[in-house]
């Protein structure tokens, strides 16, 4: 049994999970939390691992530790949000110093409780690859990337493939998430009904997210695949 532990990403929800996808989904369970952060993922495993005999873990997490203090800028009125999950433990850490520090406490952690690990890196947040914020993505990424080399723990490079396919469009400014809390409350009823979902991601001329950085089918299938050629079946 893989516990599956991320964000909104692992959750599906706006959009959907790549967990729809895995072969034996019985042999996945899907701890994903809208929302999460490395601190909040990091304090929900220690309780759950006391408690757990299960010894396998997928980790996904990083995004919001970027997206939640971007979006505090982008839109105040996303503040009320992010100080709600902020509250409830969801807090980003202040730059990738701290998230380096950090994820090393967390494997390490699991790896002393006997856990085998496996971890996928910060999806790309916007589908235009090459924008400050994504190149934002890629230094958290390469400090993951130190942590799991010097753990020895198995890496997914799913930014790594979202680039390949995004690098093929010339789209300059695609649709990016929503300055409205609210619409994304609306994305979250009706994206995981799939024809609504595909008509939401094709309306916005999303290749691989449904709004910019939650998945799409395309690109749930896309990590699914990643994670089984990592994993097995």
């Amino acid at each position: 049994m893989y516990l599956c532990f991320g964000d909104s990403i692992t959750k599906g929800v706006p959009g959907v999970s790549y967990l729809k996808y895995i072969d034996n989904k019985q042999r996945y369970k899907n701890f994903g939390l809208g929302g999460d952060t490395l601190v909040g993922l990091s304090n929900r495993i220690k309780r759950h691992i006391e408690s757990n005999e299960f010894k396998s873990y997928i980790l996904q997490i990083g995004t919001n530790d970027i997206l939640l203090p971007f979006l505090s800028g982008y839109s105040p009125k996303w503040n009320p949000r992010i100080d709600s999950l902020i509250k409830n433990g969801r807090l980003p850490c202040n730059d990738v110093q701290q998230f380096e520090e950090k994820y090393r406490q967390l494997l390490s952690e699991l790896l002393n409780a006997d856990k085998s690990i496996t971890v996928i890196n910060i999806p790309c947040i916007g589908e235009n690859a090459n924008s400050e914020l994504n190149r934002k993505v890629d230094a958290y990424n390469l400090a993951m990337e130190d942590v799991a080399n010097d753990f020895n723990v198995g890496l997914i490079d799913f930014n790594g493939w979202q680039k390949k396919i995004l690098n093929q469009y010339s789209i300059i400014e695609p649709y990016f998430i929503t300055k409205e809390p609210l619409d994304m409350v609306l994305d979250s009823m009706l994206t995981p009904i799939s024809l609504l979902r595909k008509k939401i991601s094709k309306n916005r001329g999303l290749n691989l997210t449904v709004d910019g950085c939650h998945l799409n089918d395309r690109g749930a299938k896309g990590l699914a695949k990643l994670v089984q050629d990592e994993c097995g079946t």
